[in-house]
C-alpha cells in the first residue's frame, strides 16, 4: 500500500488555522475590539505566522517530495512487473494466461503513466524559479538533475526489461509446435495415395482454434509490448533534454561564478594600487616642503614686522 508523509502540509493548515481563530477572537470581543491590546494581540498573532511560515520550507520542496514518492512507486511496480512477466512466460493454456496478460498490460500502462506524472512534475518544478535566492535556484536545480537522472535510469531499465520481454515472447510463438499435426496429417495423406479422406475431425478442429485464439491473443500482447516501449522511448528523450537543460543552466552557473572571480581579483589589485599610492613617499615629501615653506613665510613676516 503506497503512503506519503503529509506531516509538514498538516502543519501548515494547523498553523493557519490557529492564525484565523486568533484573528476571528479579537473581532468578537466586545467594547474593545479596536483596543491597543488587541492590536498588540494581532500584531503578535501576525508576527508568530510570518515566523512560521518562514521556517517551513520552500513550496518546489513539496513537488520534489512527489517526484521521489512517483519514483519510489515506479522501482515498486518495476519488481512487480518483473514477476508478472516470469509467470506469463510460462507455458499454459488456460484461463489463467489471459488473466495474467491483462495483468501485465495493466502494470505496464501504470508504470507509463507514472513515468510521465513525475516528467510532467519536473517540468513544472523547472518553470518555478521566482523569488528564489540564487543559493535556493542553485540547490533545487541540482536536485532536480539528479531526479532527472534518476527517472532516466529507471526508464532505460524499464525500456530495456519491456524489450527482453518482447524478444522471449516472440521466441516462444516462433518455438511454438502447436501445428505440428497438420504437417504430419499432410505427409501421411501424401504417402496414403488418397485413402484417407481430406479433412480434421472435431479434435483436430477445436485445438486448431484454440491455438488460433492463442495466436491472436499473443499478437495483440506483442503490439501492446511495442507501443508501451514506443512511449518509454519518448519519455527517455524528453528527461534526456531536462538533464541536458539543467546541465546548460549548471555551466552557465558555473561561467558567472569564474567571471564573479575575475572581477573580484581585478577589484583586489586595484585596492592594493590604490593603497600603494597612498603610501607613496611623493605626497609626503611635497607636504613637507609645503610646511617647511610656510614656517620660512611666517618668519620672514615676523622679521619684517619687529624691524
Amino acid at each position: 500500500m503506497a503512503t506519503r508523509d503529509l506531516t509538514r502540509r498538516f502543519a501548515e493548515l494547523r498553523v493557519l488555522q490557529h492564525g484565523v481563530e486568533g484573528s476571528a477572537s479579537e473581532i468578537k470581543r466586545p467594547g474593545d475590539a479596536f483596543s491597543e491590546s488587541g492590536l498588540l494581540d494581532d500584531a503578535s498573532t501576525g508576527t508568530s505566522w510570518a515566523t512560521t511560515r518562514h521556517q517551513l520550507p520552500p513550496l518546489w520542496v513539496d513537488k520534489v517530495d512527489g517526484v521521489e514518492e512517483d519514483v519510489r512507486l515506479i522501482q515498486l511496480k518495476l519488481r512487480e512487473l518483473s514477476a508478472l512477466h516470469t509467470k506469463r512466460l510460462m507455458v499454459t493454456f488456460d484461463e489463467s494466461e489471459a488473466e495474467r496478460e491483462r495483468d501485465v498490460e495493466d502494470a505496464t500502462r501504470e508504470v507509463t503513466a507514472l513515468f510521465r506524472r513525475a516528467e510532467r512534475q519536473l517540468k513544472h518544478l523547472m518553470g518555478e524559479s521566482a523569488g528564489l535566492t540564487p543559493a535556493e535556484a542553485t540547490v533545487r536545480n541540482n536536485i532536480q538533475r539528479a531526479t532527472a537522472r534518476k527517472l532516466q535510469s529507471l526508464s532505460g531499465g524499464f525500456r530495456t526489461s519491456q524489450k527482453d520481454y518482447l524478444r522471449r515472447l516472440q521466441a516462444q510463438k516462433k518455438g511454438d509446435g502447436a501445428f505440428d499435426f497438420l504437417a504430419e496429417e499432410e505427409r501421411a495423406s501424401k504417402h496414403a495415395k488418397g485413402r484417407l479422406e481430406p479433412g480434421f475431425n472435431e479434435q483436430q478442429m477445436a485445438v486448431l482454434e484454440d491455438t488460433e485464439m492463442l495466436v491472436g491473443q499473443r499478437d495483440g500482447e506483442i503490439n501492446n509490448i511495442v507501443k508501451s516501449i514506443e512511449d518509454l522511448s519518448t519519455i527517455f528523450k524528453e528527461l534526456a533534454v531536462l538533464v541536458i537543460d539543467q546541465g546548460t543552466i549548471l555551466d552557465r552557473i558555473d561561467f558567472n561564478m569564474e567571471q564573479v572571480v575575475e572581477h573580484t581579483r581585478e577589484g583586489v589589485s586595484q585596492l592594493q594600487r590604490a593603497e600603494e599610492h597612498q603610501k607613496s613617499a611623493l605626497p609626503l615629501k611635497c607636504i613637507g616642503i609645503l610646511v617647511v615653506l610656510i614656517i620660512i613665510m611666517l618668519g620672514l613676516l615676523v622679521w619684517k614686522h619687529s624691524d
